[in-house]
């Protein structure tokens, strides 16, 4: 997933990009600006934008629906599908647009423009969309094993939404009255009952309110995208006029949006409208993904994908036409007892079995862990760059690193160390050799951390 945003701007700006797009290149996108009523094509490098924006700042609302359909219209026009190219609108305050006119957006940012919040919502939306087209790549492999994937739709249907309130309970009240009736709102008063709520059913969202004292709230926000579980959960902020710097820390430690209080019930509901929309979508694509790795060839001891399937897999990416830049990932696995060390000598069947199986839980649903027929573990990371795998690989050695294992008929712990060696590359490169960089992984690593 390159984080290269397109910006669809109301006026020529030539080279430059809106002042607002100091933001975006902040959190390290790269960012192209194009003039909506210019006749002149895209160059290649915009075309391998990843997320498309259109500006609706300083512009007349009168203006806004010939805009909006101008920018549906050029993203056609360049083969920006909106299943692989989410497109979001960045619009001042002051700009409302009908539901007719949201139809072509993924989501609508407004002001404040935060760090934190416009990169959380970008990269969400982008990875969200890395899904769908891993899913229908997958259908692809499958069908050449003689298994029907469907690659299906986004929701539509949003009953028994089931909403988790944490906080002290003053927008307790107005969050029930903007949402439908029909949406269940529990109320937790602390970070530990809300966990338990947690754990004790399915939420499509988490809304947090900030007012005074917040700061175990925000810790719970970290801890929560610490677990595996609730890495893209929807996490809701909101937030007192009083609390505003705590907003601030509750975007970085990875919440989701975040509404200002006393807020509109119309855009409270549309907030929450989207981010569940998105989440159940996530849900039903990572319950596709799981049940079908159980009717492909997989390794016996791991039950990981094989190595069969992998190629196979990436022989589908290799024929398609807009390419994908993925990244490789070995994996060195070592061990140690408590009070030996035996690190160097091969993982018994059943601990590598429960290691690999860790690393897959942490994994998200559009990667893909595999076992050669060397004996050699290796993943598969879609749309990432290194630097975005990096992070990823850092939070799964962070947990199983600190995750004590206990081998079949001992009572002795052994812990595992994780070490990687890395390759990025171009499926579309004449360089794209999937024997060879499966080989230098371990023989010969361009990147090893």
């Amino acid at each position: 997933m390159a984080k290269h945003a397109l910006i669809f701007t109301s006026s020529d700006l030539g080279l430059d990009t809106p002042a607002w797009a100091d933001v975006l290149i902040q959190v390290n996108f790269a960012v192209w600006s194009h003039y909506v009523h210019s006749d002149e094509d895209l160059d290649k490098v915009s075309q391998e934008a990843g997320i498309l924006l259109l500006d609706l700042f300083d512009v007349k609302s009168e203006d806004v629906p010939s805009l909006v359909a101008r920018a549906d219209a050029l993203r056609k026009q360049f083969g920006f599908a909106d299943a692989r190219v989410p497109m979001v609108a960045i619009a001042d305050t002051s700009i409302s647009l009908t539901e007719e006119q949201m139809k072509p957006f993924a989501d609508v940012l407004k002001p404040p423009l935060t760090q934190d919040l416009i990169a959380n919502r970008l990269t969400s939306l982008m990875r969200l969309a890395t899904m769908r087209r891993e899913a229908e790549r997958r259908s692809l492999t499958f069908k050449r094993f003689g298994v029907g994937l469907p690659v299906v739709p986004p929701p539509k249907d949003l009953d028994k939404q089931s909403l988790l309130y944490l906080g002290a309970g003053a927008a307790f009240l107005p969050v029930q009255l903007a949402l439908p009736e029909t949406v269940e709102t529990v109320a937790a008063l602390t970070p530990s009952m809300a966990l338990h709520y947690l754990e004790m059913k399915p939420f499509d969202a988490l809304v947090v309110e900030l007012c005074d004292y917040n700061e175990h709230l925000v810790e719970f926000i970290s801890e929560l995208r610490r677990n595996p579980n609730y890495f893209s959960f929807p996490i809701i902020l909101v937030c007192h006029k009083r609390a505003v710097q705590d907003g601030l820390a509750g975007l970085a430690a990875g919440a989701t949006d975040i509404v200002s209080f006393p807020f509109s019930e119309r855009f409270f509901e549309n907030r929450i409208d989207i981010l569940v929309r998105e989440e159940r979508y996530r849900r039903q694509l990572r319950k596709i993904f799981s049940e079908a790795r159980l009717l492909m060839p997989t390794d016996e001891v791991t039950r990981l994908y094989s190595e069969e399937f992998l190629k196979s897999h990436l022989d589908v990416l290799r024929e398609e036409d807009a390419g994908a830049s993925v990244t490789f990932v070995g994996f060195d696995i070592t061990f140690d007892l408590v009070h030996e060390k035996r690190g160097g000598e091969s993982l018994p069947p059943a601990l590598l079995a429960k290691v690999s199986r860790l690393i897959a839980s942490l994994m998200r649903a559009e990667d893909m862990l595999a076992r050669l027929d060397n004996g050699s573990v290796v993943a598969f990371f879609p749309d990432t760059d290194l630097f975005e795998a990096r992070m990823a690989l850092q939070r799964i050695r962070s947990i199983v690193q600190l995750s004590p294992f206990v081998e079949h008929s001992s009572t002795r712990a052994v812990y595992v160390t994780l070490d990687f060696s890395l390759h990025y590359c171009d499926t579309r490169s004449p360089d794209f050799d999937v024997d060879k960089i499966l080989k230098d992984l371990f023989e010969n690593p361009v990147v090893r951390f």
